[in-house]
């Protein structure tokens, strides 16, 4: 099975009310677990929010499409039930994955400066053209394309391509078994960077991975 990470930017400008409420806040973020299109064209979602629980309800209450919600109880991470009218940007990005084999991994993860990503599992034609029938205002990265071997994928993970490079190479040196064999110094030399800069791309790396973990 073919598998890829793809993050999405949508622009202010066919950004949704409550994605674009996650820029007040560092760190936050929003988590489709599930989702449903109901036959009268109403989206059933599952969310778990990683946002302030009163202000994130109150900005809701203000969505003109938002039919209704409810909430389970407890202090975020929080989830919401929501129902929520089709149209608009909304409507043309799923569209581009009608009537297509197409398999979403969730959770789709939704983060500041309207980041959306989301592993998909299907037939890389059919990726290729969902892609490119999105709306030209929707900016497509593609993070990481490969076989799917199952499992939770940490979709919105920040970890750069160097970050990854630079874990890779401290796994190999022996720089996380215990005990310890290698030294960041082992890491800097295995990707050609300094010490500090490699100690650097470590602590980013662990510092995300970390969050996400905590955050699953």
């Amino acid at each position: 099975m073919r598998y890829v990470q793809v993050t999405v930017t949508f622009p202010p400008s066919v950004r949704h009310p409550m994605h674009a409420f996650l820029d007040d806040g560092d760190g936050w973020r929003t988590e489709m677990v599930t989702w449903r299109r109901l036959p009268d064209e109403t989206l059933a979602t599952l969310f778990r929010v990683a946002a302030p629980r009163e202000p994130y309800l109150e900005r809701l209450r203000a969505v003109d499409t938002i039919e209704r919600f409810e909430t389970a109880p407890g202090d975020p991470p929080f989830y919401l039930k929501a129902y929520e009218r089709l149209g608009g940007p909304l409507e043309a990005f799923l569209g581009a994955f009608a009537d297509t084999e197409l398999i979403s991994v969730p959770p789709l993860v939704y983060r500041s400066g309207g980041r959306l990503s989301f592993g998909l599992i299907g037939p890389p034609d059919q990726l290729r053209d969902a892609l490119a029938s999105m709306p030209d205002r929707i900016e497509v990265e593609i993070g990481r394309i490969g076989s799917y071997a199952g499992g939770r994928r940490l979709a919105g993970v920040e970890v750069t391509e160097r970050q990854r490079e630079v874990v890779r190479a401290a796994r190999r040196v022996g720089y996380y078994e215990v005990p310890r064999t290698g030294s960041v110094g082992d890491v800097a030399d295995a990707v050609g960077c300094s010490s500090s800069t490699a100690g650097t791309h470590l602590r980013k790396a662990e510092s995300a991975l970390v969050d996400a973990f905590l955050s699953a």
